[in-house]
């Protein structure tokens, strides 16, 4: 009998052992979100419960965002290695000193969009002068819009910004706490549930020519130098995750589901205008987080043309397709 638990103690002892030794081997990734919890954050969740994050040696992560500017802060002061942000947020950043680089595409398509009761008399993107806006500071509706504003032919300044917090932006339409609130329009479903849909009114940004490159994957210069494997590895999973999303949605949100107390209802609607964004030719011939250099230039043009930065850098510093995955994963629609 003391054999039998001797016995029992020692292959205790080796598992608990054997354990320990897996944990140490994961390199640990902090992965900043660019928000509060969407639908379209399901495929990193997706690689999490699959366990594709630690079949490449990583141990994510996951923070919640506060807005693609917070995200590029975070990265660039060192408490995260690879975030989210809206892709002329890090260009801005990198012609500011920011040691980061875009390392793919998540939204192929920009869903920039304003929302505002559509009594409001606003029925143009141009009648947004005089009015009140309600969005938060870090958000990259806030950093992008000198840039639209100028695009549409008005003053930057021809609005009231009311700052709010990432969870508010509802709240604050609904109430009529502002005239307008910047969100994505693939935050649509939401806006509906307190807002009567015959009276929201939406303009998405890229109807009136801003097309540039919109959700990103970004990552630390220093990570990409010194540990390009915690890139090329967590794309690849990231990537896995968006796959497996895009063909099976309810899935996604079920496991979207286990992590955070979302209404599945509301965010598998969420996610099923996401998608809408994936439907590109780009995406459909080169796969998922393709990056087109003429766009991604056209892009770093925009911000350097209607923000007012000085682009001090080549295109090619701010942006690398060296880790996508390959082959890459294609969505057929």
């Amino acid at each position: 009998m003391k054999t039998k638990v001797l016995t029992y103690c020692l292959i205790g002892i080796v598992l608990l052992c054997l354990s320990v030794s897996n944990t140490e081997a994961l390199t640990k990734v902090n992965f900043q979100l660019n928000w509060k919890i969407t639908a379209d954050h399901a495929p990193y969740y997706v690689a999490l419960k699959n366990g594709w994050f630690k079949e490449e040696g990583l141990d994510v992560n996951i923070i919640i965002g506060q807005g693609s500017g917070y995200t590029v802060q975070v990265l660039d002061s060192g408490k995260a290695e690879i975030g989210i942000s809206d892709a002329p947020v890090p260009i801005k950043g990198i012609a500011q000193g920011a040691k980061i680089k875009i390392v793919g595409i998540i939204f192929d398509k920009h869903p920039n969009c304003m929302y505002f009761w559509k009594d409001s008399g606003i029925t143009k993107p141009q009648d947004i002068v005089g009015k009140t806006v309600a969005v938060p500071a870090a958000d990259g509706h806030y950093v992008m819009w000198p840039a639209f504003a100028k695009q549409i032919g008005i003053e930057p300044d021809s609005v009231t910004f009311v700052n709010i917090e990432p969870s508010a932006k509802v709240a604050a339409l609904a109430t009529k706490k502002a005239d307008v609130v910047f969100e994505l329009y693939t935050g649509k479903p939401f806006m509906e549930k307190a807002i009567p849909p015959d009276q929201l009114g939406t303009i998405l940004w890229s109807d009136y020519g801003f097309n540039a490159y919109a959700h990103s994957l970004i990552a630390r210069n220093d990570v990409i130098e010194k540990n390009p494997e915690i890139v090329k590895g967590f794309l690849k999973a990231a990537y896995r995750g968006w796959d497996f999303v895009l063909k099976n949605p309810e899935e996604g949100v079920k496991i979207l589901s286990e992590y955070h107390p979302i209404n599945q209802t509301d965010y598998l609607a969420n996610l099923m205008i996401v998608m809408e964004f994936f439907k590109t030719d780009r995406y459909k011939n080169y796969g998922i987080g393709y990056i087109d250099p003429q766009r991604m230039n056209d892009t770093i043009e925009l911000v350097g043309k209607y923000m007012g930065i000085d682009i001090n850098f080549k295109p090619e510093d701010a942006y690398t397709s060296e880790f996508l995955p390959d082959p890459p994963y294609k969505f057929e629609f």
